[in-house]
């Protein structure tokens, strides 16, 4: 019995030593590898495909925690924090004194918030294929490669910042996913996704939380101070100006909180990038959010609370594992029907010292009021080149022709849906055409190309591929919307639904067309 005791211990005693040195070195040693691979093979990508990955990312929450904490400015928020002060908005009572140990957690805590932990690793070996998994069960994505190739001019030393219409959380996946081989992109996100897991997970791809009408003025000074940090670093950095989501389809009015902080380092005179605006437009063929964002601007005027966005985002994270289980089922049955397009397209990036040139603008002379008005005439012009981007997609297209008919032919709708194609063209705004529209597009590129073609003769051959386009382009937008019933066909006759709540889903995708407006 004692040698069997002894035996007992010897061997538990053996099996604890074994898990403390697999722990210790083998299973840290294989973690250590594994983790290694997987950077050098995201290094790999990055480097195959000249991807713009911005340097100041690799230098950790630790190092941009400290340059904010030592930060002049920051520190005077801090001071004047401590004081109390006049109330931060009219109406509300004074801001009484704090102690600086509980000013200075306060700061702490909010950089722990914006501040994210990007991950090359995260970005390109899970998050773009986890992206890509995710949009092509859902949409057939179509993206604007003409568009895209300019931006491949953008100086390596200049600072870009991506301006997006803001139509679906969605958003941030899809143009994420679109310019994954060209650059990684830090976004501004919302409140919404500060909950587990999506806050691990924006951070690790780059993105710095925004609490948007927050009352503390230390707040949004840290905020103001960490987005001209990474400015003057050179960061690419990814802003939806209107500041949430349109619950009506239509652009809305633009928010200049994030834009005036850039536009005020550009008054330093130790800032020396040039800064760079490129306008993106995105559209869906279905914003899976759609009815929720309707039934929010039915039901009342005000913006809906905190909770209210995070349930809406949580239904749509539920909803999307659903779709994208039910789209592999299809797809291995050869039953797959996705969400029609989501169309991405990118506008001519404009220098902001070319902007203020001809517009005769010195930010360095102006005051802070008269910057922030500057800052509005910018938005403004930089939504006026979204609205030229925003891509056509076949059911807004034919939303905005059967809202207008209420009742036709399909041969009549063919008409206007190419009538407003032409519109479209004749002002330089991109119509989604996925692989349904290669052959119309391969013999448009011939044709172009032919030169000693008779005149007359390419005209007819013209009009008959945009004719065929048109065709194609209704086809599919009936397809989806007589799915959902908000249109109605008897043999070639079709009408539009005349429900109120169906009218509206109706509009809402033929405001996504601004450049028709």
């Amino acid at each position: 019995m004692q040698f069997f005791s002894h035996h007992v211990v010897r061997t538990i005693v053996a099996v604890f030593v074994a898990l403390a040195l697999y722990e210790l070195l083998l299973r840290a040693w294989l973690l250590g590898k594994l983790r290694e691979s997987l950077h050098r093979r995201s290094r790999r990508y990055a480097e195959k495909h000249d991807v713009r990955v911005d340097l100041f990312k690799y230098g950790g929450r630790l190092l941009v925690k400290e340059e904010l904490l030592n930060d002049r400015v920051v520190n005077e928020a801090m001071r004047e924090a401590a004081r109390g002060g006049p109330p931060a908005r009219p109406g509300q009572p004074a801001r009484a004194p704090r102690a600086p140990e509980d000013v200075r957690r306060d700061v702490e805590s909010y950089i722990d918030e914006i501040v994210p932990a990007f991950s090359l690793t995260a970005y390109y070996q899970f998050g773009m294929g986890l992206a890509k998994a995710a949009i092509h069960a859902v949409y057939r994505p179509v993206i604007d490669r003409a568009s895209q190739d300019r931006l491949r001019s953008l100086p390596k030393d200049a600072t870009a910042v991506f301006l997006i219409n803001h139509r679906s959380n969605f958003d941030y996946v899809v143009v994420g996913w679109a310019l994954a081989r060209q650059v990684a992109v830090s976004y501004a996100v919302g409140e919404w996704a500060r909950v587990f897991p999506l806050d691990a997970l924006f951070k690790a791809f780059g993105g710095f939380f925004v609490r948007r009408g927050f009352p503390d003025p230390l707040y949004h000074q840290v905020l103001r101070r960490y987005l001209q940090l990474i400015t003057r670093r050179g960061v690419t950095q990814g802003i939806f100006p209107e500041g949430g989501l349109t619950r009506d389809g239509a652009l809305r009015t633009p928010k200049v909180g994030l834009l005036d902080a850039i536009l005020q380092l550009t008054c330093e005179p130790d800032f020396k990038r040039e800064l760079y605006f490129v306008p993106v437009g995105i559209n869906y063929d279905r914003v899976l959010e759609d009815e929720q964002l309707l039934a929010e601007k039915r039901g009342r005027d005000n913006p809906p609370t905190l909770v209210e966005k995070l349930l809406g985002a949580a239904k749509m994270l539920a909803l999307l594992p659903f779709r994208i289980a039910l789209g592999i089922v299809r797809a291995l049955t050869g039953r797959l029907q996705r969400s029609g397009y989501v169309a991405v397209a990118f506008g001519t990036p404009v220098r902001f010292s070319d902007w203020a040139r001809s517009h005769n603008v010195d930010l360095a002379q102006q005051t802070d009021e008269q910057r922030r008005t500057t800052a509005k005439q910018v938005a403004t012009d930089l939504m006026s080149e979204i609205a030229r981007v925003i891509p056509a997609t076949p059911v807004p297209l034919v939303a905005r022709a059967m809202l207008e008919l209420g009742e036709a032919t399909t041969e009549r709708l063919n008409d206007r849906v190419r009538e407003l194609r032409a519109q479209l063209d004749a002002r330089g705004v991109p119509v989604a055409l996925g692989e349904e529209f290669e052959g119309t597009q391969q013999a448009q590129a011939a044709l172009d190309a032919d030169s000693d073609r008779n005149r007359d003769m390419a005209r007819l051959t013209g009009d008959v591929l945009a004719s065929e386009e048109a065709e194609a382009i209704a086809s599919l937008g009936v397809e989806h919307l007589i799915r959902r019933g908000l249109v109605s066909r008897a043999g070639t006759q079709l009408r539009a639904a005349t429900g109120t709540a169906q009218r509206e889903v109706l509009a809402y995708y033929s405001n996504s067309l601004p450049a028709l407006s």
